[in-house]
């Protein structure tokens, strides 16, 4: 399997150790892929109405290489991301007299691929499921570790399960029909990545911004493969985010979640979000004397690059502040923020004076 050139890493599970491949053009040999790997009997596609023709040509692929496949749309969005949803897709399975030894693919965005892997994780106590991410974020960051779940009105993902996929196939020719500023907030968390673990990386998106944001095949897919590299690392090592490493990925989120929660999902982006976060959280560090004003500065620098925003005026800094306390990564009432001692090099602090993070909620919304 080494060989393969469109292999960007393994993730070593307890379930299983899985590929992630990213490729250019590569949903055409899903089906091949699958057969390579699984070879079921049947297969399911979980997949939007936004990402159709995408869902449609993975269907070809699969029924090429002789698999029988079923499609089932959702309306696209987080508000499909409920448990009612969740229902329909068991009554469809049900339908279809769907087995054990089935295979689930999600084909689609982060609510996609949340929603199929917990329809996956919870129909018949588990069938295989595989993740085929269309957009940037999806295949940054949501498609890779096996978190699937779905939302309550008391907050995103409340009911969910850990659910490892047996692979993942990235194909970032699927990323051309992307609206303009979701493919910008996807490229935030692959910024990220290089932020909290690879400067390298961080050097080729400062030097490469035209040729990776036009998506030019090449060193578009190169700098996605290395991203998605940084994670699969991060997941294997930290499978359950019990061991403190993993939570390093959450860097930007702690502030990124609550401005999402504040504005009721409806004003920012995920990425965007998580970008304006990266920037209070730069702002913490800076005050807690781990980071140099040059490199806030080579932070801010990248952010605004990529066209992606740095402040949330005109949010209000109380209720970001009330949405973070009552996220779930906050343990018995203190928030443990993910910081950089540097850039490359994140860490985790529960030490941050409540002064300091007041102050930096003002500096972004004021």
């Amino acid at each position: 399997m080494s060989r393969d050139p469109d292999l960007a890493a393994e993730v070593r599970a307890s379930s299983g150790d899985y590929p992630l491949w990213v490729g250019w053009n590569i949903i055409e040999e899903l089906g091949e892929r699958v057969r390579r790997v699984l070879d079921p009997p049947v297969a399911y596609i979980i997949t939007d109405d936004g990402v159709q023709s995408q869902a449609r040509r993975a269907q070809s692929s699969m029924e090429r290489a002789g698999v029988p496949t079923h499609l089932f749309i959702v309306p696209s969005g987080e508000r499909s991301k409920t448990l009612a949803t969740a229902e329909h897709i068991y009554t469809w399975l049900a339908g279809l007299k769907a087995e054990r030894g089935h295979l689930i693919l999600a084909v689609g965005g982060g609510v996609v691929g949340d929603l199929a892997g917990f329809a996956a994780a919870t129909y018949l106590r588990g069938i295989p499921f595989a993740q085929v991410p269309t957009s940037l974020l999806a295949m940054m960051d949501a498609a890779i570790g096996g978190k699937t779940a779905v939302d309550l009105p008391h907050g995103k993902n409340l009911v969910g399960a850990f659910y490892q996929p047996k692979f993942v196939l990235a194909d970032v020719s699927t990323l051309q029909t992307l609206p303009d500023r979701e493919l910008r907030s996807g490229w935030a968390e692959a910024i990220k990545h290089g932020l909290i673990m690879d400067e390298d990386l961080l050097r080729t998106f400062e030097t490469l911004p035209d040729e990776i944001q036009s998506l030019e095949p090449e060193i578009a897919t190169d700098v996605i493969r290395r991203s998605v590299a940084i994670k699969a690392d991060v997941v294997s090592q930290d499978e359950r985010e019990t061991l403190g490493i993993r939570v390093l990925l959450n860097y930007g989120h702690t502030i990124g979640h609550g401005i999402e929660a504040a504005t009721e999902y409806g004003q920012y982006l995920h990425g965007e979000a998580v970008s304006i976060g990266m920037m209070g959280a730069a702002d913490i560090g800076a005050g807690m004397g781990m980071m140099s004003a040059e490199e806030v500065e080579r932070q801010r620098s990248v952010l605004c690059a990529y066209g992606l925003p740095l402040d949330a005026r005109g949010v209000d800094p109380r209720r970001v502040s009330e949405a973070m306390r009552s996220d779930k990564k906050t343990a018995s009432g203190s928030i443990r923020w993910v910081l950089l001692d540097g850039i490359g090099s994140a860490t985790t602090r529960n030490d941050v004076p409540v002064e300091l993070v007041d102050k930096a909620l003002r500096g972004l919304m004021g």
